[in-house]
């Protein structure tokens, strides 16, 4: 799956449940595993050997290759690259997928305020994050002003019978926020509707965990620790059956400016890097495609904010907050306990 290229920025990946779960016993089924290359990162899918789970792996790599004609920006005739380069007020179909991610997106930028905006784009790639070189580093108030004149979810209009307009030709959809998580349900999708009862799919980080392991008990997922010389260690260790994770963090994508750390979570109501000590976030939803587009929300909202949005939604939620003296805190919300495990488990 060659040329499927995602952006790297802005996720941290979990740990394989795998490397957490051992051995299964003799009496429970036998656990098989498919991985490869997606979007720019890797996917694996482990499953419950039995008479009705036998996913092919051709059969899942279809699914990845049609998502990614749907809602990559790095292939040139996929869908969502021509309606980006669709003109201004012209009126174009979209297919279910992406009325799916759109409509999400836009009840999220809805819900916080326009901290998530998928339209966002421009102004990462002003502050060096994007694809090309800044024109200008730091970049002036012109330059800023330029870049966010596009930005903005209410440029975007989802129309009846799945339709869609946009108020700039200049505005710019990028779901790479919200899509890693969308293709995670999908292939979830696709092994419930074969039968499968215990599986895990991951897709760079963003997991769906259904049913249990192979020792018969919740699947074990790691969430990274977030500091330098210490990547791919773990720093806390989930529980989870029949739900979602996905984390969002900052400390793999940042540029150092006379001294002074500019990360790469650009916050859209002000047009610049977010200025909090957030590391990362992790959520636990019954949606992937929630959970991945919740974690980048929180990154954006910062601790307080980002725990009274939680809160108030009953959002199980862990936030990882880095100090002046580079130790680590953990923030989590009352629905996320449940999941946490100590260390002896």
């Amino acid at each position: 799956m060659n040329g499927l290229q995602w952006p790297r920025y802005g996720r941290i990946w979990l740990l394989l449940a795998a490397t957490l779960s051992g051995c299964g016993g003799s009496q429970w089924p036998v656990y098989e595993a498919m991985q490869g290359s997606t979007m720019g990162t890797y996917y694996r899918v482990q499953y419950a050997l039995s008479e009705a789970c036998r996913p092919s792996q051709f059969a899942v790599e279809q699914q990845l290759i049609r998502f990614n004609q749907s809602l990559s920006t790095y292939i040139e005739d996929s869908e969502l690259s021509l309606l980006n380069r669709a003109p201004a007020q012209q009126v174009s179909p979209i297919s279910e997928r992406l009325d799916l991610a759109l409509t999400a997106a836009l009840e999220l930028w809805r819900d916080t305020g326009g901290a998530f905006d998928v339209t966002v784009g421009p102004l990462v790639n002003l502050w060096g994050f994007g694809p090309d070189q800044p024109k200008q580093w730091p970049p002036s108030d012109l330059l800023q002003a330029e870049a966010a004149a596009s930005v903005g979810m209410q440029h975007i209009q989802l129309l009846p019978d799945g339709k869609i307009r946009k108020s700039f030709a200049a505005t710019y959809i990028d779901l790479s926020a919200i899509a890693k998580g969308q293709a995670v349900d999908e292939v979830s999708q696709v092994l419930a509707g074969l039968g499968c009862k215990h599986f895990l799919v991951d897709i760079g980080g963003e997991v769906r965990a259904t049913g249990l392991n192979n020792k018969g008990r919740a699947w074990r997922v790691g969430i990274e620790a977030p500091m330098p010389g210490r990547q791919g260690t773990v720093q806390r260790v989930l529980s989870v059956s029949d739900q979602s994770v996905a984390t969002s963090g900052d400390y793999r994508n940042f540029r150092r400016v006379d001294g002074l750390r500019v990360d790469h979570v650009i916050d859209p109501r002000s047009g610049v890097p977010a200025s909090n000590n957030v590391v990362s976030v992790t959520v636990v939803h019954p949606s992937a495609m929630w959970a991945d587009a919740y974690a980048t929300a929180l990154m954006v909202l910062g601790v307080e904010e980002g725990l009274a949005f939680a809160e108030a939604r009953d959002l199980a939620v862990l936030i990882l907050t880095k100090s002046a003296d580079a130790t680590v805190a953990e923030r989590y919300t009352a629905p996320m306990q449940p999941y946490l495990l100590s260390s002896a488990e």
